[in-house]
């Protein structure tokens, strides 16, 4: 048995003073959270070029954030050993600022996010948050 390697790009906006987070709804035949709230990811692939996480983050934008647009490349916040509904998971997670309104997905107030979110997710939702909130109070001074 093994930890499945993941990658999540946690998809953030600043409106007034509160952060904002884009989740989306899982399909209803979903193995795991048959239609819950999710951040965007994946699985790393042993197909995946070796030294990055560039073929990642590639899936990710072409098809959970096809319909954003973004205000750079992903941020990195922190890589958490976590016990999710397929198992053990070493995740990498990443932020990301997005502009504009989806077409796809629904900003939530990160705040308070709603009841159907991925539990495993609402953790490294609010680390992802903080860092995002940081880094633009740090360009601010």
């Amino acid at each position: 048995m093994t930890a499945t390697p993941i990658v999540e790009v946690v998809p953030l906006r600043q409106k007034n003073d509160t952060a904002e987070v884009l989740l989306t709804r899982r399909e209803d035949d979903d193995p795991n959270w048959p239609g819950m709230l999710h951040t965007p990811g994946t699985v790393v692939r042993a197909s995946d070029a070796p030294g990055s996480y560039n073929d990642a983050f590639r899936r990710i934008l072409d098809t959970e954030l096809k319909s954003v647009e973004l205000a750079g490349e992903p941020q990195f916040v922190e890589t958490i050993l976590h016990d999710g509904n397929r198992g053990m998971e070493d995740a990498k997670i990443y932020y990301v600022e997005v502009v504009g309104e989806p077409t796809e997905g629904t900003f939530y107030d990160a705040n308070n996010l709603p009841s159907d979110t991925v539990k495993s997710q609402i953790g490294f939702i609010q680390s992802a948050v903080s860092r995002f909130l940081s880094s633009r109070s740090d360009t601010l001074q």
